[in-house]
């Protein structure tokens, strides 16, 4: 066809086919600055407001969220406090439940009100209900820990507390995750509220709504640089407290996987704290470090969540990494802090939980000692061959040799 056109033609046609592309480019961007005008959107109440700019889906899913703002933003606050589902049809109509939105600090991606609904349907089982009014919901159920239930949509995750929890329990999941995502140790959070139904059941509860995390997959969990990652983690984490539940499964990433630690509900910057079902057994560290300063703190936050860690791992590149670290550590603290806390705590104590640390894998159902190192190794080394090379101030209570 090319052959059949003269040299006149051909420019014409390139500079058609220029002119073309460069038009679409305009409209294209003409049609995302449209989108993203500010909206005044009325409240019902005879005032208006001005909304965010709501920028198209695909672009709000890939902004980076940034740093958690000082406070919260009252429009927003505001915008997501909704009724959960209000039914037409049947014989039971109205409201099921509302959300009252407490504080938020970030706008929801995508439909934002309509993601926060669906959410809460599923969190209140109304599921099979929203279907008979058309409402089609595309939420997982991502987990279900001590305290509490998870949920997800493609981007957005909520972690839903029934307020048959102690009040601790809701108080430290919003203010450690906010604290988390302040520090950039943690999610990136949204905001968070109330949750009480009113038909099909009386669940209340608190809601905290944060950014969806991918799982660690297998592959990932067996490598060194995995190991390494997580060592720069807890060493971020000790900056502020004991984060008190570090392993593996609290471990996600974001995309480029970048690792980030969840579920800061038993952070605490003095107190080391095992969760028990009648709530938590726990030690106080702080007469004992914060006269030695900022470094030696670190240092033992540090060490007492990499050993729990290394609790929860089997042997492999892994668990030899946080070893290493646990030994590195172990010298910067024997003198300062491991040695004064052996003399200065009664044995009885040192001998019980949480000093005495349940070992997950592979020998489930024993103890090792916070001040045996040795003992952690024979917990997890298929030969003892190498374990009289570690340190060791105490024997574990619940090691057998």
């Amino acid at each position: 066809i090319l052959a059949q056109v003269d040299l006149v033609d051909m420019r014409r046609l390139v500079v058609d086919a220029v002119v073309a592309c460069c038009t679409w480019d305009f409209l294209q961007q003409s049609r995302v600055s449209t989108a993203a005008e500010p909206q005044l959107i009325s409240t019902g109440d005879g005032q208006l407001w001005q909304s965010r700019p709501k920028l198209p889906k695909r672009d709000v899913d890939n902004l980076s969220l940034g740093s958690l703002p000082d406070s919260p933003d009252p429009d927003l606050t505001r915008l997501y406090s909704v009724d959960v589902l209000t039914t037409t049809k049947g014989l039971v109509r109205g409201s099921w439940g509302h959300f009252k939105a407490e504080a938020f600090y970030r706008p929801l991606p995508g439909d934002a009100v309509l993601t926060l609904r669906h959410l809460l349907i599923a969190a209140l089982e109304l599921t099979a209900t929203a279907a008979k009014e058309g409402e089609v919901l595309e939420v997982d159920t991502l987990g279900e820990g001590s305290y509490a239930r998870v949920f997800g949509t493609s981007t957005i995750a909520a972690k839903v507390i029934s307020d048959r929890e102690r009040p601790w329990v809701h108080r430290a999941a919003v203010e450690n995750s906010l604290m988390a995502d302040r520090e950039a140790i943690g999610p990136h959070v949204y905001g968070h509220g109330c949750l009480e139904q009113s038909k099909g059941g009386r669940f209340r509860g608190t809601v905290v709504f944060m950014e969806r995390l991918k799982l660690l997959n297998k592959d990932a969990r067996q490598k060194a640089d995995t190991a390494t990652a997580l060592v720069s983690a807890a060493n971020q984490l000790a900056r502020v407290g004991f984060h008190n539940d570090l392993k593996l499964d609290n471990v996600m990433c974001r995309p480029r996987d970048i690792l980030v630690v969840i579920d800061f509900d038993l952070m605490s910057p003095w107190t080391l704290q095992v969760a028990v079902s009648s709530g938590c057994i726990e030690h106080d560290f702080r007469e004992l470090l914060e006269p030695l300063g900022p470094e030696a703190t670190q240092h033992f936050r540090e060490y007492c969540d990499l050993f729990g860690l290394s609790l929860t791992l089997q042997d492999g590149p892994v668990y030899r990494v946080v070893l290493g670290r646990l030994k590195e550590l172990w010298s910067c603290l024997e003198a300062p802090v491991l040695r004064p806390l052996l003399e200065r705590t009664p044995q009885n104590v040192l001998m019980e939980v949480p000093f005495e640390a349940l070992v997950r894998v592979p020998l489930e159902g024993v103890t090792v000692n916070l001040l045996d190192l040795r003992g952690n190794l024979f917990a997890h080394a298929q030969s003892d061959q190498h374990v009289e090379g570690l340190p060791q101030l105490i024997r574990s209570n619940g090691v057998y040799w």
